[in-house]
């Protein structure tokens, strides 16, 4: 079993279906009964954008980084000093921020959240290193376990030269607001 960034490990899922098919429990709930807990919300570091933007039923997560159980930005590469399974983890724990945004932006209820559509993933690595998907499957993992199959998604994952940080993910979400 994976063990990420912080106390966070993926596992079973959350969320639970009734006999009909309609949820039972609040996200918010499960998560806590589960011992999930999302980071803290972080604002934009810039005036000039925003963490999320509305469009209709949408919104648009800008890129979220991995970060370290300090809250700082993990800079390296995988294959040269990061290995895959320490970017797995910071992958999960810029999902777990990208669920902080959602939050943040539904007010506090994750139950808004109707589909995750699309999950992009990039992992600053070595030009021989080929398991990007690998290690945005720690992002993917925890936006299901989170969500259930609302958090299912399509995805695209690739590998930089240079970026931010090891790992940033970003998001489009079908959200009730």
């Amino acid at each position: 079993m994976l063990r990420a960034v912080g106390s966070f490990r993926v596992g079973a899922p959350v969320w639970r279906l009734s006999a009909v098919g309609v949820r039972s429990v609040q996200t918010e709930a499960a998560m806590a009964a589960a011992g999930i807990k999302l980071p803290a919300y972080q604002l934009a570091t810039s005036p000039f954008y925003v963490k999320a933007q509305q469009d209709g039923d949408r919104l648009y997560l800008g890129l979220h980084v991995g970060q370290d159980g300090a809250g700082q930005v993990v800079k390296g590469k995988v294959g040269d000093d990061i290995t895959a399974e320490y970017a797995r983890a910071l992958a999960v724990n810029a999902g777990l921020r990208m669920l902080s945004t959602l939050s943040h932006y539904c007010n506090g209820d994750l139950d808004k959240v109707q589909q995750v559509i699309w999950l992009t993933g990039q992992v600053n690595a070595v030009p021989d290193f080929s398991a990007h998907g690998k290690v945005i499957d720690g992002c993917s993992e925890v936006l299901v376990q989170v969500l259930g199959s609302r958090g299912q998604h399509t995805r695209s994952c690739y590998g930089v030269g240079s970026a931010q940080g090891v790992v940033g993910c970003e998001l489009i979400v079908r959200v009730s607001l």
